[in-house]
């Protein structure tokens, strides 16, 4: 009765040692340099699975590699990985890396996590992984960098930055203190975590690192100063700096960028007169995103028969519902650059035969500039996305208005100014909400009280901004602020801040955050909105304007300063441009006295969706027209990029 199984034990015995000897066969190949001998044999191994057959894939993925195909050996070491558990570490992570240098990142993320995890003894292999899987920026990469992030080296600099910036941008932020609570200890001098941990005080309204920051960074010219502006990103300097010498020093993103800039190509001649002029529009905000709430109407309204007009999206996969929802015309025109490397994107571009590429993003948060830089299209802007200098970039002109860049800010720019005639911003009057009516008890607001309002990112308050609406309020005694915050932590912190300015935190009212709609239903509720400061509402101001909301602001000092300025300029209400800070208080103070006057320019703003210049989106978009035929006609004449003044059309 054993001897069917003493049989049977003989033949695995047989084979064994069969594929013992093939496999002996492919390795003495191997190492004569008869790879195609040692390919063979070794497959031979791997087709029978037999138990040596991991190391039989392995075999087979040095061999590829010798010959230079890496995507191919990566592929068979993590087939190794799968086959041999315990050597799976080293596997994975030889695989993880062939992968991303051959360019392969999709195909790294399939198995980074199990890399990452596996080799978590290898903190800088785990933070290249975790940079990695971060790219697409959806819920399964953020999950899978949360599980990664504990073992990142503490006492890394780049480790602990990425860390930090993961947190903030996921807006974890009670994670985030503690990370860089830690970093005191850790890493204490390391400039780019300083620069980030300023930037995420904004976050948090941390008035006191606020002002911190603030004071070291009044000396630009100091060790600590010059260390943090090498490694602050263009976004967090916006935000307390209005000085337009110290905005156009080189921010992170510049230095980024320097390959690229470098590998720039020569510029294509632009198409000729008597063909539609191609625009080119590059962004990846083409979903229910702030520029698109602004330019979608002008997008829309843009003559198809002297304009062809192409997005070039790199929106995230997230996004894709929001892009179905888009007006076919806009649909039709999206041509999809994100699975793309910058090098192929930029290639696409120019094999559409765009004549003005037009960047929408500058330093903002997901930008690719390297593609602008790359291509080799006749002119290249930059507009809307980045309110200063998009400094790194190969752009000729950066579309602006008078008023937010007037002829003392050139000096700081390297791209020329095309400026149009009423304001820069273009702003959706047919796709946006009519403001309706709505009650006040439906959000908390004393019906009877005059109630100021602050509908801007928090992020853009400074000690300076918090004095003044203090100020605001000492001198408008029965007067409430109505103001956006999500956070409770910044919550806690903007009312210990009222309360050091001796402001009874009772008058401070926060609104909860809303969808986009009804948001605009409840702006005429407040009476009159305080602006902030040195970095203004942007689309919130145009948006109050459009729900019916005053805004009150003063004169700025760099183009993040101006925006409201020019926004107010362009639907007839300059009298709400304070010169100064104490006229600020002294207006703010008067309104809160005369609701007449608040009652007028109400009745002002509601009449201005149909007829100010800021809502009047076809003559905004025939402006914008009329600056790429004015940039064309300098680019076919021969002639080097120049500032340009759109004149405003009759009416």
């Amino acid at each position: 009765m054993f001897r069917p199984c003493l049989r049977a034990r003989n033949r695995f015995l047989r084979r064994k040692r069969q594929d013992m000897a093939t496999f002996d066969t492919a390795v003495k190949a191997y190492q004569a340099g008869d790879f195609d001998a040692a390919l063979g044999a070794a497959r031979s191994v791997i087709a029978k699975q037999a138990p040596n057959h991991a190391m039989a894939q392995a075999l087979v993925g040095n061999i590829l590699l010798k010959r230079g195909d890496k995507p191919a050996a990566a592929t068979a070491f993590v087939q190794a990985a799968q086959a041999n558990r315990a050597e799976a570490p080293a596997f994975l992570k030889l695989a993880a890396t062939l992968f991303l240098q051959a360019g392969q990142a999709d195909e790294a993320r399939r198995i980074g996590l199990e890399a990452g995890l596996l080799n978590r003894v290898d903190p800088a292999f785990v933070l290249v992984m975790a940079q990695t899987l971060l790219a697409p920026w959806d819920n399964a990469a953020r999950q899978a960098v949360t599980q990664l992030i504990p073992y990142l080296d503490r006492a890394s600099g780049p480790a602990m930055f990425f860390a930090a910036s993961f947190y903030r941008a996921n807006w974890q932020l009670p994670e985030l203190k503690a990370l860089l609570d830690e970093a005191r200890e850790t890493v204490p001098d390391d400039a780019a975590i300083e620069g980030l941990r300023f930037a995420s005080a904004h976050d948090l309204v941390d008035l006191a690192t606020i002002a911190r920051h603030q004071a070291l960074m009044a000396a630009p010219d100091e060790p600590y100063a010059r260390a943090v502006l090498q490694v602050e990103q263009a976004l967090s300097r916006v935000l307390w700096c209005e000085d337009e010498s110290v905005q156009a020093k080189p921010v992170r993103e510049h230095r980024a960028l320097s390959q690229s800039f470098a590998a720039r190509q020569p510029r294509r001649k632009i198409g000729m007169a008597e063909q539609p002029l191609h625009i080119g529009y590059l962004s990846s905000d083409f979903h229910a995103h702030a520029t698109m709430t602004l330019f979608l109407d002008s997008l829309l309204a843009h003559d198809r028969s002297r304009f062809r007009i192409t997005l070039f999206c790199y929106t995230a996969k997230t996004y894709s519902a929001d892009q179905q929802a888009m007006p076919e015309q806009l649909r039709r025109e999206l041509v999809s650059l994100r699975d793309l490397s910058d090098e192929a994107a930029a290639g696409e571009i120019d094999r559409q035969q765009v004549d003005i590429l037009v960047d929408l993003k500058g330093h903002t948060p997901g930008a690719r500039l390297g593609i602008v830089n790359l291509s080799s299209a006749p002119v290249k802007a930059t507009y809307l996305g980045f309110p200063g200098p998009v400094s790194g970039v190969d752009l000729d002109y950066a579309i602006t208005d008078p008023v937010v860049t007037p002829d003392s800010a050139e000096a700081f720019y390297q791209e020329k100014f095309c400026r149009l005639p009423e304001c820069y911003q273009a702003n959706s009057a047919a796709s946006r909400p009519q403001p309706r009516p709505s009650r006040r008890a439906d959000h908390g607001v004393p019906e009877h009280a005059f109630v100021f309002a602050s509908f801007n990112g928090v992020h853009k308050i400074t000690p300076q901004t918090m004095s003044l609406w203090a100020r605001v309020l000492r001198a408008a005694p029965d007067s409430l602020l109505w103001m956006l915050c999500p956070d409770a932590l910044a919550r806690t912190n903007l009312e210990a801040g009222f309360v050091a300015e001796g402001i009874d935190p009772a008058r401070i009212l926060f609104a909860a955050k809303q969808d986009y709609g009804d948001h605009v239903h409840r702006l005429p509720l407040a009476d009159l909105a305080l602006d902030t400061f040195p970095c203004n509402g942007h689309t919130t101001t145009s948006d109050m304007l459009w729900g019916g909301l005053p805004v009150l602001t003063k004169r700025g000092h760099c183009f993040a300063g101006r925006v409201s300025e020019s926004l107010l300029k362009a639907v007839g209400l300059e009298q709400l441009v304070a010169d100064d800070e104490e006229a600020f208080v002294r207006l703010a103070a008067e309104l809160a006295r005369q609701p007449d006057k608040i009652a007028a320019l109400k009745n002002h703003l509601a009449a201005s969706r149909q007829a100010a210049p800021l809502f009047d989106t076809l003559r905004f978009t025939r402006h914008l027209e009329r600056a790429y035929e004015m940039m064309a006609e300098r680019a076919r004449a021969g002639l080097a990029p120049a500032r340009i003044d759109v004149p405003a059309l009759p009416g």
